[in-house]
């Protein structure tokens, strides 16, 4: 017995001394290595994303800020094996379709009930095919769908199916099927493309409710791996208003971290997309900070210190007026409604169902407001994304810069400048209007009132054929100017060349008509189309914010300025700001004489012509030219310029309709614009001030 007493204690220290040793070699030996692993583990760094710059409009007024929002991000602890990252992605799936939020992950296959199929006119569409809709549906599809398979490295002639199939296979999703199988693929192929691990957090969804928030928080065992962050999210002072001006803020997309990587930007970074939020990335993004978060293993912080700082954006002012803004998209939207409503037929505007105006300083071209209808929301852009692409009125299109509109008699202010500059017509010269133009014998065109009643002008002289919008003067009258000098005021004046304005990749040039333009598109020109581009119908295409350009053009004695939406950005803390300034791209000849003889026909198409009712009992003494652009048999756009104060031009102002039935019906969206711009009285620098007073 005494033996076995004696063996058992030499067993139990040998094992002591094992024991002692072993701790000897943890502790003292590797305890620095394992230290360090541990640190490793459980320590880890977070990004601090940086709040943007913030943006002004002229006067010092918010129109973008920031506040603060939540993301939600699969951070790889607690969630680093298949079944428990998949069993966290359906989670949060659930509560984010509960709580109706977006998720980031982009889903271009869906669950119908029957089997997967594609749906790319969802917010998986890629943002340039925003205009998709200008082509058949099914063509647009086709294109949509082979170019998802192509970015995502799918076979050209793989089925919804076969993708999915392939899907669940990787990220052994078997358990799973229909509509939750069809989300968990979409958000692990994202999660693989942003290069998801431990190190690199997912952002699931950014800007959620607080509603998600809680869902998390009060159930954390079920999102185990999962974390909810602060970030900053901007924020509009007039939801809506100025959004295609705007434009938006998104995740990064893969072949934009690819170009930017070396920048700074990270897989998860918050980028502009579109409008001035893309054009200004380079002053609006701040330097992102760092932040050390010490966790357990089960994605809970313990413990978190700021590394870096992040540094803010720097911010913008524009040339906007957000209470002009505002107005104008007000009464482009109200009076479209309007003309639909009480139109009886196609022909009276009851299909008009979009248009756009631009308001600009005389002087110098600054944007004062520029409004697009049907417009969007820009906080709601994703959420409603597929709804935006079915509207059949495209509202995701800036029509202020991207539609292209024959000016109609718009455009015959320009070619009386070419022809008094030219000699080919004096000031005092009159013209008879004969109702049909018989110049050509196989073309013989007549004047809208000649056409309309029978009856005539009777003689006219330039400013009176303004007034009068009369075609057969400028018939007469282009004819004799001739093609080539009608085109060379014509671009003189900015038609058939993007303005230059910020957003220039977002502009369309438009185009002047010509032989050479018409024979580049397989047409052919005849002596008869000099006549018809005499009164601005033929091939030439203008955007409104051109029409406006020109406007300002002739109101300010011939100078043309290239527009500008920025008006000052911040430098910096030790730096001087940076402040745009006028910029002339090129001056029409333009003599006191002859600018009095159009501008004076202008005055009186509103005193006394086509526009009379439209402005009765206006106090701002205006000048305008109406234009009906006949587009098809059935339909008339309708246009309108005016630039005000008549005797002290101040501001230019374009709008165009889309099939309203003709040029007065856009009157009254240009006189509340110049009437709530004269309206101002205030002497706060914050404030417009009365620009009637003298």
């Amino acid at each position: 017995m005494k033996g076995r007493f004696t063996a058992a204690r030499a067993l139990i220290a040998v094992c002591a001394v094992a024991i002692f040793a072993s701790l000897i070699q943890l502790q003292i030996v590797e305890g620095q290595d394992y230290r360090e692993r541990s640190d490793r583990r459980t320590t880890k760094s977070i990004t601090l994303e940086a709040p943007r710059g913030e943006i002004y409009d002229r006067y010092g007024r918010d129109i973008v800020t920031n506040r603060s929002g939540y993301s939600v991000q699969v951070t790889g602890s607690g969630s680093d094996d298949e079944e428990n990252l998949n069993r966290l992605i359906s989670n949060l799936c659930y509560v984010f379709g509960r709580w109706e939020q977006t998720k980031n992950a982009d889903q271009a296959i869906f669950y119908d009930g029957e089997g997967f199929a594609f749906d790319l006119d969802a917010e998986a569409a890629p943002a340039e095919a925003a205009d998709a809709s200008a082509t058949e549906d099914g063509q647009a599809a086709a294109e949509l769908e082979a170019e998802w398979k192509k970015e995502h490295g799918f076979a050209a002639s793989a089925s919804a199916n076969d993708i999915i199939n392939e899907l669940s296979e990787k990220y052994s999703l078997s358990a799973y099927g229909g509509e939750e199988l069809a989300e968990i693929a979409a958000v692990r192929l994202d999660m693989e493309e942003r290069d998801f691990s431990s190190y690199t957090p997912y952002v699931f969804g950014s800007d959620v409710s607080i509603g998600v928030v809680t869902a998390i928080k009060e159930q954390s065992a079920g999102f185990a791996g999962a974390s909810v962050v602060v970030q900053p999210v901007r924020d509009y002072a007039a939801p809506g208003v100025a959004s295609h001006i705007l434009g938006r803020v998104g995740t990064i997309s893969r072949e934009e971290y690819d170009e930017l990587k070396d920048e700074g930007y990270g897989i998860n970074s918050r980028i502009g997309k579109q409008g001035l939020e893309k054009y200004l990335e380079k002053y609006l993004r701040g330097e992102d900070g760092l932040s050390a978060a010490q966790q357990t293993s089960g994605g809970g912080n313990i413990d978190s210190s700021v590394e870096k700082p992040a540094v803010n954006g720097r911010n913008v002012s524009l040339t906007l007026d957000i209470e002009l803004q505002k107005t104008c998209e007000e009464a482009l939207r109200d009076n479209i409604i309007k003309i639909a409503d009480e139109a009886g037929s196609p022909e009276g505007g009851s299909d008009c169902d979009s248009g756009a105006i631009v308001v600009l300083d005389v002087n110098n071209c600054d944007v004062l407001a520029m409004a697009s209808y049907p417009t969007y929301d820009v906080e709601k852009f994703s959420s409603e994304y597929s709804r935006l692409m079915e509207n059949p009125a495209r509202p995701l299109v800036n029509r202020a810069l991207m539609g292209t509109y024959t000016p109609g008699s718009t455009f015959k202010p320009c070619v009386a400048f070419g022809a008094l500059n030219e000699g080919v017509i004096t000031v005092d010269e009159t013209i008879e209007d004969t109702g049909k133009y018989t110049y050509y014998k196989d073309y013989q065109p007549g004047c809208w009132l000649y056409n309309q009643s029978g009856e005539t002008h009777g003689s006219e002289n330039v400013s009176e054929a303004i007034r009068d919008s009369c075609n057969i003067f400028f018939f007469e009258t282009g004819r004799r100017l001739g093609i080539e000098k009608i085109d060379e005021y014509a671009k003189s004046f900015g038609f058939g060349r993007k303005t230059g304005i910020e957003l220039e990749s977002e502009e369309s040039a438009g185009s002047v008509a010509s032989p050479q333009n018409r024979e580049s598109r397989g047409g052919t020109w005849f002596p008869g189309d000099v006549l018809q581009t005499a009164i601005g119908q033929s091939d030439t295409l203008a955007t409104p914010l051109q029409l406006a350009c020109y406007t300002a053009a002739i109101a300010n004695g011939g100078a043309l300025y290239r527009p500008h939406l920025v008006k000052s950005i911040r430098a910096g803390e030790d730096s001087a700001e940076i402040v745009t300034r006028p910029e002339e791209v090129s001056r029409v000849k333009m003599s006191p004489e002859y600018h009095k003889a159009v501008a004076e026909g202008m005055r009186m198409v509103v005193t006394s012509g086509t526009a009379r009712e439209a402005f009765e009992g206006c106090k701002v003494p205006v000048a305008a030219k109406t234009g009906s652009a006949q587009i098809s048999e059935l339909y008339t756009n309708g246009v309108y310029i005016a630039y005000a104060p008549y005797d002290n031009p101040q501001i230019a102002v374009a709008c165009v309709l889309e099939k309203a039935g003709g040029g007065s019906k856009a009157a009254p969206i240009v006189r509340a614009a110049i009437e709530q711009y004269f309206s101002g009285g205030g002497e706060d620098e914050s404030e417009p001030p009365n620009r009637l007073k003298k």
